[in-house]
């Protein structure tokens, strides 16, 4: 299916990336900046995808081994288990090649502590540069000219002046704005489909 195609290429891109000098940033589904990532040039690493892509080759077991036998508890999420302990024996990626290792963290989802604490272990392991994009709490459900004004401060001040740092591209509005159009209409379209 396309889909698998999809994926596959993703895959083989990532694995490339070293020998391609392409840069990869490692950040989390949820909260995902993927459109600002794009406009970088920078090639997306998901942990989580990583690791339902080894439960699928019935492979996380052996990771959450891993990683409980350099002490992670048994407590301690199997997504981030799964992740840690295919770090340690490799990171083979579901193409049998090796995961690079990232350029940046890009840390965009703070609902939930354990991608917090899971990226201050990925931060402890690579050494890389690490951005955190803080999305405020609404506790009501609404959102506020300051809470706006909050994030917009981060990402001109913080966040993408990083990743024109690390990528050595500069970041162009228009750009970004292409990319957004083309996943609303993307989210548009996948909405149409699940209605029938």
């Amino acid at each position: 299916t396309k889909q698998k195609e999809m994926m596959a290429a993703h895959f083989e891109r990532l694995s490339d990336a070293p020998q391609t000098g392409a840069k990869v940033a490692a950040t989390f589904v949820p909260g995902n900046l993927n459109e600002l990532i794009m406009c970088f040039d920078l090639v997306n690493n998901l942990p989580e995808v990583n690791a339902i892509q080894s439960g699928l080759r019935k492979q996380s077991g052996a990771y959450v081994m891993e990683a409980e036998k350099q002490g992670h508890s048994e407590d301690v999420c199997t997504y981030v288990k799964s992740d840690l302990g295919m770090m340690a024996k490799g990171q083979i990626g579901p193409n049998g090649r090796r995961l690079p290792d990232p350029d940046v963290l890009l840390l965009s989802y703070t609902g939930c502590f354990t991608f917090m604490k899971w990226f201050e272990l990925l931060r402890e392991q690579y050494k890389c540069e690490t951005i955190m994009f803080h999305t405020p709490y609404m506790g009501d459900g609404k959102i506020t000219k300051d809470m706006v004004q909050y994030m917009v401060k981060q990402l001109k001040q913080d966040v993408i002046p990083k990743l024109e740092k690390i990528s050595g591209v500069k970041f162009d509005i228009d750009r970004l704005r292409e990319y957004l159009k083309k996943s609303a209409k993307a989210e548009d379209d996948l909405v149409t489909t699940l209605q029938y």
